[in-house]
């Protein structure tokens, strides 16, 4: 799409690089050039950060056309220094916590990459790291694509990105591990010259661990990059930052690392996340829908073990049987109670004594338990 130069500032007499429109497409070729340019001027304008290439100015020049200029880094590629050797562990994890912290303030400010590759990670001579190359990135408030298309490099390319077009925050960071896994190991997760054989092993193979290339290897290493390379957007890290961090605490071989590695899905909860869930229906079968964080489906299924499942038998046959005693006694005492019972009857008069009421005023009516009380003289 263009060609880079090197370049001396004469008001300020610094290096700089400046990237020119290449002239000779013709027709639509060069309208889609003049329009990635653009869009590479707005994603590059707008990001501020020590591990991004800083753009100075844009413009158009009557001679070379359309043209970005770029703070120059000196120093390598991180393809050349590929091809140089591998990595060791402390150059990956300066690396992942570089161009990680870089992703994420391009996610920050709605920028997804989709091209991140050695060739385009550019290492100084302190060893600083800044992510380079716009072209093809996409900005949130641009449409350059439809949807469904695929751009960027197979070798390095999220599995939903190759085929079904659809370009995240997490498919930066699939392509972040592939180039951190090329770095450690000296091969790429999906080896290949042939770009559908490549596109295809990474849509559907399982890489090697990287301790299968480098002896030694902590095997929380291989947890991590197992993640970050997982087929399913939804199972990798939070954010490239966090891959960044949790593989620099692998390698230092932290017992705590584990549980971040291979953290379960229900963690996207707490961060704002959504994961996929299955909908309801016939019709609906292998079909997914996102669930909003907070609603009640988004809540975490329990899951009881054998021990779990007998401690609750135990607790409900418990408290049935307690029920049934209570029940049981109960009813026993309303039963007692209502054989002491004698409903309230006219009082027989005493022998000898005459039926008819005393004159002297003592009611001889029965009491309620059916005694009958003779009158006593005054």
């Amino acid at each position: 799409m263009g060609r880079v130069y090197l370049a001396t500032d004469p008001e300020l007499g610094r290096q700089i690089a400046i990237k020119v429109l290449r002239l000779d497409a013709a027709g639509n070729a060069r309208d889609a050039y003049i329009a990635r340019f653009r869009n590479e001027a707005r994603a590059a304008a707008r990001l501020q950060h020590p591990n991004v290439v800083t753009l100075h100015d844009t413009g158009i020049d009557a001679t070379l056309g359309p043209y970005l200029v770029y703070e120059y880094v000196s120093g390598q590629t991180l393809r050349a220094r590929i091809n140089d050797g591998k990595l060791d562990a402390r150059a990956v994890v300066a690396l992942a916590r570089g161009v990680g912290a870089a992703l994420d303030a391009m996610h920050a400010a709605g920028i997804i990459h989709r091209d991140v590759k050695p060739d385009n990670i550019l290492i100084a001579p302190d060893g600083a790291v800044k992510v380079t190359d716009f072209g093809i990135a996409r900005v949130s408030d641009v449409q350059l694509t439809r949807d469904g298309q695929f751009l960027g490099t197979p070798a390095y390319a999220s599995p939903e990105a190759i085929t079904r077009g659809v370009y995240t925050a997490r498919g930066d960071q699939f392509s972040l591990a592939a180039v951190l896994y090329e770095s450690l190991c000296g091969i790429r997760p999906f080896p290949g010259d042939d770009a559908v054989a490549v596109s295809y092993a990474v849509a559907n193979d399982v890489p090697p661990p990287p301790s299968k290339w480098v002896k030694d290897l902590p095997a929380l290493v291989d947890q991590c990059f197992e993640r970050a390379l997982s087929k399913k957007a939804n199972d990798r890290f939070l954010s490239s930052s966090e891959f960044a961090a949790t593989l620099a605490a692998a390698f230092r071989g932290s017992a705590q690392v584990s549980a971040v590695a291979t953290a379960p899905l229900v963690r996207r909860h707490q961060h704002g996340g959504a994961v996929p869930a299955p909908v309801e229906g016939d019709k609906a079968k292998g079909q997914t829908q996102e669930i909003k964080p907070g609603s009640p489906s988004a809540q975490p299924s329990p899951k009881l073990n054998a021990s779990s499942i007998a401690i609750v038998s135990v607790v409900l046959v418990a408290a049935v049987a307690l029920s049934f005693v209570r029940w049981k006694d109960n009813a026993t005492a309303d039963n007692s109670d209502r054989a002491n019972r004698v409903e309230p009857r006219a009082a027989q008069p005493a022998p000898g004594a005459q039926a008819n009421a005393p004159s002297n005023g003592t009611s001889t009516t029965a009491p309620a338990r059916g005694r009958v009380r003779t009158p006593r003289p005054r």
